[in-house]
């Protein structure tokens, strides 16, 4: 990949994005087509090449190259980040964004969660709480 995924996404290309990370591996043209195409177009078939350049030139796609001929050996697409590494990617990017933010950022993700038992989540956020201080702690005694 040429450079850190971190540019704004179009509408088209978030879709295109869903329909790969809603996928437990690469998908190839015609199974994009198909998911997009299920209920209600999400892109045009026609912009399906476009989107996907786009997607790799911003570094969010990678083609995958089966060197096969037809359908089931054809090019496959897969994300270069995982959803919630892009969701974080776009906050990160945002002119106004300071790590100092990070708390108000969460506590407002928390309250758009209230209708969730939100104790399972606090308790896994604790965890990943700890083992940064420990990473930090580590770095620090190795200067």
């Amino acid at each position: 990949m040429s450079k850190q995924p971190n540019s704004p996404v179009t509408a088209s290309e978030m879709a295109f994005l869903q329909i790969l990370w809603s996928a437990s591996r690469p998908l190839n043209k015609q199974e994009i087509l198909e998911k997009a195409n299920a209920e209600e177009p999400l892109f045009a078939k026609n912009s399906f090449h476009l989107l996907a350049n786009e997607l790799i030139a911003k570094g969010y796609l990678i083609p995958i190259d089966n060197g096969g001929i037809g359908r089931k050996n054809a090019r496959r697409y897969a994300p270069t980040v995982s959803c919630n590494e892009f969701l974080a990617m776009q906050i990160f990017s945002a002119k106004t964004y300071k790590p100092s933010d990070i708390p108000e950022i969460l506590t407002a993700l928390l309250n758009l969660s209230s209708s969730v038992d939100l104790e399972p989540i606090l308790a896994k956020m604790e965890v990943m709480i700890s083992k940064q201080r420990l990473g930090f702690e580590k770095e620090d005694s190795a200067l």
